[in-house]
């Protein structure tokens, strides 16, 4: 069975997401926030399918507060939007997406480098591995992933410009999966750019909400 977009599977993508960040997720009864302290210590706060009136009441507060962001998931996305028109806030992205896939029946051995000019290095750090590919001494591409109970949540799937269209973003998602396989996964979850919707679709993840962006 697929996964299911709600509050809780929300919550599991943050839990993920902040292990390969170093960021502390912090609930406070109206939303999901958390300090962003790669990114001048910002403060982003998260909502999943609010009310209305929520909504408002957090964008209100995100357009006063210039170092405050505020990420809905939400399938209500242009109905939440129109709302806030009022407030004239600042909607930065309205293109991506909580995506999952059912990791039952992934391939779990190592995927062979796109050509030898690539090399692969992994590293690891608590519940949260990394991949990085090389070409000669230079950064071609990466992407991490941490367990997260029965969830495999990825993030940071980067493929450098000069590398593009050479498979290496397949590459590193099937290199991060197989990693992360011999651990009882049954589901993946990420949070696709519109750039990386393409791909991930390709991979056969299936869209479960939008996500769009204000920020203060």
């Amino acid at each position: 069975m697929g996964a299911h977009a709600d509050d809780e599977l929300l919550q599991t993508w943050i839990d993920g997401w902040s292990a390969c960040r170093g960021y502390e997720p912090h609930r406070d009864g109206r939303s999901t926030s958390v300090l962003l302290t790669d990114q001048q210590n910002q403060t982003e706060h998260f909502l999943f399918e609010p009310t209305t009136e929520r909504f408002l009441e957090l964008a209100s507060e995100t357009r006063q507060d210039p170092g405050r962001v505020l990420t809905v998931v939400t399938n209500r996305m242009q109905e939440l939007i129109d709302a806030a028109r009022p407030l004239h806030v600042h909607v930065t992205d309205r293109q991506q997406s909580l995506m999952s896939v059912d990791m039952r029946g992934q391939d779990v051995e190592d995927p062979r480098v796109p050509s030898d000019d690539f090399t692969l290095e992994r590293s690891s750090e608590g519940a949260c591995r990394s991949v990085t590919v090389h070409a000669g001494g230079e950064l071609a591409a990466r992407g991490s992933v941490s367990v997260v109970g029965d969830y495999a949540v990825y993030d940071r799937i980067v493929t450098e410009e000069g590398y593009r269209r050479r498979g290496l973003g397949s590459y590193v998602m099937r290199a991060l999966t197989a990693a992360v396989l011999e651990d009882d996964i049954t589901t993946g979850l990420l949070m696709a750019s519109a750039d990386g919707r393409a791909l991930y679709a390709f991979l056969g993840w299936q869209n479960l909400a939008d996500v769009f962006v204000i920020r203060g």
